[in-house]
């Protein structure tokens, strides 16, 4: 779980990011929900786990870092609700050491990539705060699978779906650049590789967008939590007038 030490950073930067937020000018258009967006996403997991898929033989995992493809979009308002859907597909970093029975045959080392496929998707509900700035809530439901393969005869493989919650707020602080942050919690945050369990986690993120032509934006975003990640993609605006 992320430290206390770490938290306080992070609420921190996202006081810094709020007070400059509410500080811009308020001419601006308003925040928009009607959105189509694809971008690169890099993930960090950070995870270890052990099997013995036979007696005497042992596989020990150890995830890392990896990168692939991000989809999201989302559909509103209506009487200030909208829904949304989150889809990412990465392909993890990963290393095996593998032990044999025989005490005389030594341990073998693999290298390969696992698949890790998060979506999100649910409902929001936002409370406009003057003309610019939207404080908006979500309810989600989380799916997170982990597909591994095997070396040994061993399966990690596993996956998990649960509900979710984010609060966050969004500002324009001119028509054509948004800053936003958030925090969110999720009950398929993390995962013990050993037992294959999933634990809940706290993530806490900041984001932009900057509309380059008419309709169309570049946004980025980073999500730091048991598996962190950032992305930067384009953004086409569904409400454009």
């Amino acid at each position: 779980m992320i430290s206390k030490q770490s938290a306080v950073r992070y609420l921190l930067f996202a006081g810094s990011l709020f007070a400059a937020m509410f500080s811009a000018p308020t001419m601006a258009q308003e925040v928009r929900y009607s959105y189509l967006d694809m971008s690169f996403i890099a993930q960090d997991v950070d995870e270890t786990g052990m099997e013995t898929p036979v007696p005497g033989q042992t596989v020990s995992y150890d995830a890392s870092d990896g990168s692939g493809i991000r989809f999201r979009g989302s559909i509103g308002t209506w009487h200030n609700l909208y829904i949304f859907i989150d889809y990412s597909s990465v392909d993890i970093n990963l290393s095996a050491f593998i032990t044999n029975p025989d005490p005389l045959e030594p341990g073998t080392t693999a290298v390969d990539e696992f698949d890790l496929t998060t979506i999100r998707g649910g409902v929001g509900l936002k409370y406009s705060i003057g003309s610019v700035t939207d404080i908006y809530g979500e309810l989600t439901y989380d799916s997170t699978d982990l597909d591994f393969g095997s070396f040994a005869l061993e399966n990690f493989d596993t996956g998990e779906k649960s509900a979710g919650g984010t609060l966050g707020v969004r500002r324009m602080m001119n028509d054509d650049f948004e800053l936003r942050a958030w925090g969110r919690y999720t009950n398929v945050g993390d995962v013990d590789l050993t037992t294959l369990y999933f634990d809940a986690d706290t993530l806490y993120g900041v984001g932009f967008g900057w509309q380059v032509i008419r309709g169309l934006s570049i946004v980025g975003d980073y999500e730091a939590g048991e598996f962190a990640n950032w992305s930067i993609g384009f953004r086409l605006d569904l409400d454009e007038d």
